[in-house]
């Protein structure tokens, strides 16, 4: 519909001011299908790349160039479209001009839903690139996010390609040494800069422990060298805290709560492995991980915020 560049070009003067060279810049700037994006109109999207389902939504302004990107990852036993339904990020990314990918991963083997695997890594990174050409997405707000499973490889991610992304927002999913998985800020290995960082941890996480939530947070702290901690914001349930460093880009930030899962929910052992401020149903038959309300903060609009606060410097 290129509604945002017509718009602008109306804005630039009459139609004999545009002509022909006003007609081709909207050739230019449009988006052209490429790869495994076949659809490039404004609205929801389910793709097929690398053989994973992609559930994408494109805003209308996003049909021009210089939009954001945001790719979010589901954890165990959940799907693309679970996932969002915690986070609620493809409606907050078409309220500020951010393009959301949903992938769903592998099956996971015997139950419902998926998974993720290391071996998928160039698939996402693939997928992601694809997106980022085909809409000419702006390269300084390309951001990763992801839950659990969907953390490790989000940590991964922002370890191997710091180049991409602007900044990454992992959430329930630390260390991986006991559970298989080569994350990040072990064994030497870092990110080739010093991206930011919003972390969500639960000091009741029965699914991957708080020791292993903490463990990398210090690590990922004592490699960026961040010597100043403040806690911008806190109550009896959860404290918000704030590594920093000389450079406005260099920080790490945490949300760090107390919060749990239903107890009579199908998920209820997983406890403080859960989202905080997620409106799902705690019944629901499959990643049903909303924290226990009342929460203090919104999860999900908290990757919003930080993703628009922090664009690649």
């Amino acid at each position: 519909m290129r509604i945002a560049w017509l718009v602008f070009l109306a804005a630039c003067g009459s139609d004999s001011a545009v002509g022909d060279a006003g007609d081709a810049r909207v050739d230019a700037a449009a988006p052209v299908a490429a790869g495994c994006i076949t659809e490039i109109t404004s609205g929801d999207h389910t793709f097929t790349c690398g053989g994973l389902r992609v559930d994408m939504r494109i805003p209308e302004i996003c049909e021009a160039p210089g939009c954001g990107l945001i790719l979010e990852l589901h954890g165990d036993t959940g799907s693309g479209l679970l996932m969002d339904g915690h986070t609620n990020l493809r409606a907050l990314g078409e309220q500020h001009g951010y393009i959301v990918i949903a992938p769903s991963g592998p099956p996971w083997p015997g139950g419902p839903g998926s998974t993720w695997h290391a071996s998928n890594d160039p698939t996402l990174i693939d997928l992601t690139t694809q997106v980022r050409d085909v809409f000419r997405v702006d390269p300084t707000k390309i951001h990763v996010t992801g839950f659990s499973r969907g953390s490790f490889v989000t940590w991964r991610l922002l370890c191997d390609h710091a180049d991409l992304f602007a900044s990454a927002a992992p959430g329930g999913g630390g260390d991986g040494t006991d559970f298989g998985e080569a994350t990040c800020f072990s064994n030497n290995r870092k990110p080739s800069r010093n991206l930011p960082i919003l972390f969500l941890m639960g000091q009741k996480d029965a699914s991957v422990g708080y020791d292993s939530l903490v463990q990398i947070r210090d690590a990922a702290v004592a490699a960026y060298q961040l010597a100043s901690k403040t806690t911008p914001d806190s109550d009896t349930t959860y404290h918000h805290d704030r590594w920093s460093g000389s450079s406005v880009s260099t920080v790490i930030e945490t949300f760090d709560h107390g919060y749990s899962t239903d107890p009579t929910g199908p998920f209820g052992s997983a406890q403080g492995h859960c989202i905080p401020g997620s409106t799902s149903d705690p019944n629901a038959a499959q990643y049903a991980i909303p924290c226990k309300g009342p929460n203090s903060f919104v999860w999900g609009e908290q990757v919003m915020q930080f993703f628009l606060a922090h664009p690649k410097a």
